[in-house]
C-alpha cells in the first residue's frame, strides 16, 4: 500500500509539473482538485462517512479540516508553480521535507526528540541546503533549463510551500482527533477546490482549460492523487505496519524525479543527489517515529 501511494503521488506530480507549465498552475490544480473531490466524495459515501460530520459537536473539528483545505491548497499552488519554473529535480526534495515543520512546532510545544530525530532534522536541513545550492547547476543537455527563472526564485517559493504544507498537515492531524482522516482529506479537497476556484476568478481569469482535449488528464491526475491518500489511508490500520507502509509511501518525490530524469532529460549531479538522499532519509525517520 505504501509503495502504490508512493507511485500514485510521484507520477501525480509530474502530470501537475507538465500541466502547471502549458495551462498555468491555478488551472492545473484545479481540475485535479475537482476530480479528487468527486472521488473522494464517494468513498466517503460508501462508507458512510457523512453521518454525525454536520453537527455542534464537531464544529471545532470541522474548521480545522477546512483551514487544512486552505492551506493545502495554497501549498500545492506553490508547489505546481515551482515546479513549471525550475528544476523538479530541486523542488520536489524541498517540498518532501515539510515534515520538519511538524517536528520543529511539536519541539517548540515542548515535546522531547529523540537523538534520531535531531540527527534527522540536521539531516533534512543539509540536504535542503545542498539540493537549493545546486539549484543554478544545469546539465547541457538539459532541453528545459532556458524556460527556468532563476534558481533563487524557485528555492523561495519550494520552501514557502513546504513550509505551508506542514501547516496544513499539523491542522489535519489536530481535525482527525474528533473526526476520521478520511473526513478530513475530504474537506482538504473540496475546500481546497473552492479556494482555487476562488482564486482563478478574482484573477478575472477562466477556470476552464483551453480545451476538452484536457479533461481526460484532469481526470488521470485526480485519479492518481485520491489513489495516494486512499492506499495510505486503506494501509494504515493501527497496527506496527502502519510506519512502515507510512515511511514508504514518503518516498513519493523518487518517482517525480525518475520521471523528469527519463522524460525530460533532466540530470541531478552528485552533490544534488546527495541533498536528496539526506532529506528522504531524514524525511523517513521523521515519519517512522
Amino acid at each position: 500500500m505504501g509503495g502504490l501511494s508512493a507511485l500514485s503521488l510521484g507520477v501525480a506530480d509530474f502530470i501537475a509539473s507538465q500541466n502547471s507549465t502549458r495551462i498555468g498552475a491555478a488551472r492545473s490544480l484545479l481540475g485535479m482538485l475537482l476530480v479528487s473531490s468527486v472521488v473522494l466524495s464517494v468513498f466517503l459515501l460508501l462508507q458512510g462517512g457523512f453521518s454525525e460530520l454536520f453537527i455542534p459537536t464537531k464544529v471545532r473539528s470541522v474548521l480545522l479540516a477546512s483551514l487544512h483545505g486552505f492551506t493545502m491548497a495554497f501549498a500545492l499552488l506553490l508547489f505546481f508553480y515551482a515546479m513549471s519554473i525550475g528544476k523538479i529535480s530541486v523542488v520536489a526534495p524541498i517540498v518532501a521535507s515539510h515534515p520538519l515543520v511538524i517536528v520543529i512546532f511539536r519541539a517548540a510545544q515542548g515535546e522531547h526528540l529523540a537523538t534520531t530525530q535531531i540527527v534527522a532534522v540536521i539531516g533534512v536541513l543539509t540536504g535542503v541546503a545542498l539540493v537549493g545550492a545546486s539549484g543554478g547547476n544545469h546539465s547541457p543537455n538539459d532541453r528545459q533549463a532556458r524556460y527556468h527563472a532563476k534558481w533563487q526564485i524557485v528555492v523561495c517559493i519550494s520552501l514557502a510551500s513546504s513550509l505551508i504544507y506542514g501547516t496544513a498537515i499539523l491542522f489535519l492531524q489536530s481535525a482527525a482527533n474528533d473526526i476520521t482522516i478520511s473526513q478530513v482529506l475530504w474537506f482538504g479537497r473540496v475546500v481546497g477546490f473552492t479556494t482555487i476556484l476562488i482564486y482563478i476568478l478574482s484573477k478575472r481569469r477562466t477556470p476552464f482549460p483551453p480545451s476538452s482535449n484536457w479533461w481526460p488528464l484532469f481526470a488521470f491526475h485526480g485519479m492518481l492523487d485520491s489513489g495516494g491518500l486512499l492506499f495510505l489511508l486503506l494501509g494504515t490500520n493501527g497496527s506496527p505496519n502502519d510506519t512502515l507502509t507510512a515511511v514508504v509511501a514518503s518516498t513519493f518525490p523518487v518517482i517525480t524525479m525518475g520521471l523528469a530524469w527519463l522524460l525530460l532529460n533532466e540530470r541531478v549531479r552528485p552533490i544534488q543527489l546527495l541533498g536528496t538522499g539526506l532529506v528522504l532519509a531524514g524525511v523517513s525517520t521523521i515519519v517512522g517515529h
